[in-house]
């Protein structure tokens, strides 16, 4: 079995073939397994029951969020008891890539794939090393993302100390997203995590943004180049062929909302797994078969990305008046009651269609629909 790309995806796939002792190897073209590191490495505890995040890779468990608007309005969400962990995502990819030797599998580093050919029986692919490996599966397309996808942009910076995590909003700040910082300690050093997501030139918007007064002063470096990157934020049409199955970004399954990728990717790659697993047992790796992939991720995820696509959506119509407002009720107690009794770190659903109810949210977002 042929894996493409080393991320957790494509790692957690491979490990769980591995452990049913199915020959996997998983080719990566950077050098070194995690970098560039290309995610801000936010999960849940609920991630830890599909795969256990080593306690060496957390590097702070913030306890609460500042949303901040255009006009200085801030609401605070507290972490409802989810365990939110800020992680090292390069030591988490390593620690991936370990268990998976452990389970008998392989990773090599810098080797790029160039051609893949689909041939009646197996695959074959062309690295950069001059290799030619045949599979009879290949569970991870990773050259190309599906669209729709927004900018990313993001470094890691020494800073002054901080507690809680940030989100701004605003169209002078992130066009149809937003920004973040997020504190963290590299042995006794502080330092932040800051990033953003949006449509348009998010280096350009990234400097912007730290060059804010209010920013700027909390640092303690010049920033430099940050690490780009594009995000999808829909799944693709289709993610499965004969021999041929896609999962985490390289089928587009993200968090619509806030571009959250690792637990979907978890996910995608435990559905995936289990989809190839019988496959192989069954001596039948055609895209009939392969189907069952696909039907399992879309049973599980693909109610939940309706709904928050739909928010995502009503949410990038905003004018920053309106982000104002909107901040201004998350802070009201009546909402603040409800995050708490809803939200769910990976499952935005719930707490969308509830918060819709709400007077004051209701018709800002009923406004932006129509624009």
């Amino acid at each position: 079995m042929i894996v493409i790309g080393a991320g957790p995806a494509g790692l957690y796939a491979a490990l769980l073939l591995a452990q049913e002792g199915v020959d996997v190897v998983v080719l990566e073209e950077h050098a070194e397994v995690g970098v560039p590191t290309h995610c801000t490495g936010i999960v849940a505890g609920e991630t830890n029951r599909v795969y256990k995040i080593p306690d060496e890779v957390v590097l702070n468990r913030p306890s609460s969020c500042l949303v901040i608007s255009p006009g200085g309005r801030v609401a605070e969400l507290e972490d409802p008891g989810e365990e939110i962990a800020v992680v090292d995502r390069a030591g988490f990819d390593r620690a991936l890539a370990a268990s998976l030797v452990e389970a008998g599998g392989a990773v090599h580093t810098s080797c790029r794939v160039d051609h893949v050919l689909n041939g009646d029986r197996y695959v074959e692919v062309d690295t950069s090393q001059g290799e030619r490996l045949r599979a009879r599966a290949h569970p991870l397309l990773g050259s190309r993302l599906p669209s729709p996808v927004l900018h990313t942009a993001q470094m890691e910076l020494a800073a002054a100390p901080a507690e809680k995590l940030e989100v701004h909003v605003g169209r002078e700040v992130a066009p149809e997203g937003f920004a973040w910082l997020v504190p963290f300690r590299r042995g006794d050093a502080p330092h932040l995590k800051a990033g953003v997501l949006l449509r348009g030139d998010a280096q350009a918007y990234l400097e912007k943004f730290l060059a804010r007064p209010s920013i700027a002063s909390r640092l303690q470096e010049t920033p430099g180049e940050p690490i780009r990157r594009l995000l999808p934020v829909a799944p693709v049409a289709k993610s499965y062929a004969d021999r041929i199955v896609a999962v985490g970004d390289a089928a587009g399954l993200t968090k619509p909302v806030s571009g959250g990728g690792i637990f979907y990717s978890l996910l995608s790659a435990q559905f995936a797994a289990e989809t190839l697993i019988e496959a192989l047992a069954a001596d039948d790796l055609s895209a009939a078969r392969l189907a069952r992939y696909e039907a399992r991720w879309r049973e599980r995820l693909m109610p939940e990305i309706r709904t928050s696509r739909w928010f995502r959506d009503c949410l990038a119509r905003l004018s920053d008046h309106e982000w104002d407002t909107l901040v201004t009720a998350l802070a009201s107690d009546d909402v603040q009651s409800l995050i708490k009794r809803k939200a769910r770190f990976n499952w935005h659903g719930p707490l969308i269609r509830s918060m819709v109810k709400q007077p004051g949210i209701k018709s800002i977002l009923l406004r932006s629909l129509f624009r």
